[in-house]
């Protein structure tokens, strides 16, 4: 049963990631969000939340994770027409320092 249930919810993780890539590349009007990538979706265990990892310019993390989460209503019923879920998660937005710090880690191998 353990089983099914992390198999499930991983699969709504990438439903969800995926879907919430196009909304920002199709949907959103504001030029501030389409530099943002979505870095990994992680549901909670009774899907009622969903915590979305995102990365961006590390000038613009404060205003992007605002306006995300200023925006979440809108991400949140806009999946919740294209994703056949019984409840749609609320949403949570998170930055991710993870890729800049990979980008920057190449950038000082790069100068040795």
């Amino acid at each position: 049963m353990a089983q099914q249930l992390s198999y499930r919810t991983e699969r709504v993780n990438e439903l969800m990631r995926r879907e919430l890539v196009l909304l920002l590349k199709q949907e959103t009007k504001d030029p501030r969000l389409k530099q943002v990538v979505i870095t990994d979706v992680i549901v909670s265990r009774d899907l009622t939340s969903a915590k979305v990892f995102f990365s961006v310019d590390e000038d613009s993390k404060i205003i992007v994770a605002s306006l995300l989460n200023k925006a979440s209503g809108f991400f949140r019923s806009s999946l919740s027409k294209t994703l056949d879920l019984r409840h749609t998660p609320t949403l949570s937005f998170i930055y991710d320092p993870a890729p800049n710090t990979g980008a920057r880690i190449d950038d000082l191998l790069k100068k040795l």
